[in-house]
């Protein structure tokens, strides 16, 4: 009997993969990583500029990349993946969009891992963060990650490990100009009065400030409050050589560490959720317990009072008097 192929199989390797057997954490990892790159492959090559910028979302793309797992099996001694292509989607050649993504991400990736300079067709620094999320997972017992892509008569077959994950953090961080790497709680972001701006609270020492520009903007709002790794270029105080600041050039969310310096983190009640909602005034005169004016009667007398309630001779009697004051400087 021929084994049935299926559209897509990842096969995982390393000390903390069974046969047919995967941690949940790293199955999480590995499924929300993989949508993320395609995602965002699907953005940059929609000719968007920037794929972490937030922005409408895209139904369209969200269905085109949709994948099913329905097997996992063993690969002695790994894991493998099997998935395919949820029901509904376009599958005429040349007019499917959701497979050039899922291609496009995969070659990408294949080369991302490479020295060249140059990003790949549908890569930008977001996809290449994405793949960086999901290579976590080889500083967690996990050797290599192969992806096999069997939608043409010629499969492609993408191969990610250590090696490739430092390749993709090395383009992240930029060129090696006096990089430093801080770990510490995330706090106290700024975004509109002085720049875009935070600070890093490490275990031991004073915080840092942490500069970054627009398009790191939502990596950041991702990890505020979070314990993480920043890495970046540092400036530092010629006298003590202390870090006075660092441009960041990546940041990473540190998992097993979620409890250190939590007395950092804000204290107190929460805001209600509706604190931000905007009442309309029917809203707040209700809250308010203001009804309304039943009988127009009841305002009678009020302002502007009695014809002779002696108002008049009270301000003139004021006034006759700063003439005084004045008259005796």
């Amino acid at each position: 009997m021929t084994e049935r192929t299926h559209f897509l199989s990842i096969k995982l390797a390393g000390n903390t993969i069974g046969s047919a057997r995967i941690p949940v954490n790293h199955l999480l990892r590995l499924l929300t990583g993989f949508n993320k790159a395609l995602f965002r492959t699907g953005r940059v090559l929609q000719g968007e500029a920037d794929s972490l910028r937030k922005g409408p979302v895209h139904h369209s793309i969200k269905d085109q990349i949709a994948l099913d797992l329905v097997e996992i099996t063993h690969g002695s001694p790994a894991t493998v993946l099997s998935l395919e292509r949820s029901c509904g989607q376009k599958s005429l050649e040349c007019m499917d969009f959701g497979l050039e993504i899922i291609e496009s991400c995969l070659k990408g990736l294949q080369h991302a891992q490479t020295k060249e300079s140059e990003l790949p067709k549908g890569f930008d620094s977001g996809v290449v963060m994405a793949w960086r999320d999901l290579g976590v997972m080889f500083e967690q017992g996990v050797s290599d990650i192969g992806f096999r892509l069997n939608h043409r008569p010629q499969p492609v077959n993408v191969q990610y490990n250590a090696e490739g994950f430092n390749r993709l953090q090395e383009r992240i961080q930029g060129p090696q100009l006096n990089i430093r790497t801080i770990e510490g709680r995330l706090l106290m972001i700024d975004l509109k009065e002085h720049g875009t701006r935070c600070r890093i609270h490490p275990s031991v020492g004073e915080p840092v400030l942490c500069l970054f520009d627009d398009s790191r903007k939502e990596e950041v709002l991702e990890n505020i409050t979070k314990y993480v790794k920043v890495i970046g270029e540092a400036k530092e105080d010629p006298v003590s050589g202390k870090i006075t600041s660092i441009q960041l050039h990546d940041i990473q969310q540190l998992e097993g560490r979620e409890e250190e310096q939590k007395d950092l983190l804000p204290q107190g009640t929460p805001l209600p959720s509706d604190f931000w909602a905007s009442l309309s005034i029917d809203d707040l005169a209700q809250n308010q317990a203001i009804m309304p004016l039943q009988d127009a009667t009841v305002l009678y007398g009020t302002w502007p009072g009695e014809i002779d309630d002696g108002f008049e001779d009270l301000i003139s009697d004021l006034r006759k008097q700063n003439l005084a004051v004045e008259a005796l400087r």
